[in-house]
């Protein structure tokens, strides 16, 4: 028995390219999700009833007949994000990312200052401390003990040098935190010190624009799947129980809803409307986790987690 739960706040978004029958598209880049979903909105399109009516020469009715209105297909309506993402345009609605310089490796250079002949110093990254280092410590122990930090992945820095220790971030990784030293536990030497500036900051910023469908393209030719997560409300509060909605629309064609403003209240804002179809070959999704029928306009079931739809790519296999 349903337990009362309504749906509320738009908390998430996956779009799929789709190849020609209608599954997944495989690829790194054929799978895009956000947590840049302000609303959707999904309902369904019905035709109209047949109603066939003959009548006699007396007037009097000698046949009639009606039959009752049938589903055409799914639409959508407000589908809209909080920032004109290039990634979800050309999903969307076809056309071109463009793209711009090389994504930039930040880099930081450390320095053990006044000579120091004992004791040792630390390394702060992002609020987690490196265990104490000693004051003659080779790139490879800084290495060790930078990579030892749960917020810092395997492979994610290098550091090379004999003083001062060039730390290298993972090209891609963006700007980062700076790291901070403190060298109060250095001894020896004049005002011994450990210090860290950044020396190139970093940067991934590689779509910087969108260009829209060439005239007379079928941008988004065998269209595209949308699946988005809602929460679920009862009594106030998320539901103890599954508390999430997820939504699968198996086949979608969009389009955008109106003319983009520039202007304070309306920032450049996309929305989309369209309509959804049936789509057996979906099947059970791009990640393989849709364990329920997925042969219709649109469906949805309550879930117990809510995955991480921060911004990016997602590859499908």
């Amino acid at each position: 028995m349903w337990d009362g739960s309504g749906s509320l706040f738009a908390l998430g978004i996956r779009l799929s390219k789709l190849d020609t029958v209608g599954a997944p598209l495989a690829g790194s880049d054929t799978c895009y999700q956000t947590n840049g979903l302000i609303s959707i909105g999904v309902g369904l399109e019905f035709r109209d009833a047949l109603e066939v009516e003959q009548i006699g020469g007396t007037g009097s009715a000698c046949l009639y007949y009606f039959a009752p209105p049938t589903l055409k297909r799914g639409t959508i309506s407000d589908l809209q994000f909080c920032q004109p993402d290039p990634n979800v345009l050309q999903f969307c609605q076809g056309g071109d990312i463009i793209a711009g310089p090389p994504a930039v490796a930040e880099v930081q250079t450390l320095t053990i200052s006044g000579v120091p002949t004992g004791g040792t110093y630390t390394l702060t990254f992002d609020g987690e401390t490196t265990t104490p280092l000693d004051f003659d410590a080779i790139a490879a122990d800084i290495q060790a003990a930078l990579l030892a930090l749960d917020n810092l992945d395997p492979g994610s820095v290098t550091v090379t040098g004999t003083g001062p220790y060039t730390v290298t971030f993972t090209t891609g990784a963006g700007n980062v935190p700076q790291l901070l030293a403190d060298g109060s536990g250095l001894t020896g030497g004049t005002a011994p010190d450990a210090t860290v500036v950044t020396a190139t900051p970093g940067s991934n910023l590689t779509e910087i624009g969108y260009a829209a469908p060439e005239v007379g393209a079928a941008p988004v030719p065998n269209g595209l799947s949308v699946e988005f997560w809602t929460a679920a409300i009862a009594d106030g509060a998320y539901a103890g129980t599954l508390p999430y909605i997820r939504w699968v629309l198996p086949r979608c064609y969009l389009s955008p809803s109106d003319n983009w403003k520039a202007e304070g209240e309306n920032p450049l804002l996309p929305g989309f409307s369209g309509f959804s179809n049936q789509n057996p070959n979906w099947g059970d999704g791009p990640l393989d986790d849709w364990p329920y029928v997925s042969n219709r306009v649109w469906q949805f079931a309550r879930v117990a987690d809510l995955p991480d739809l921060s911004p990016g790519y997602v590859t499908v296999a």
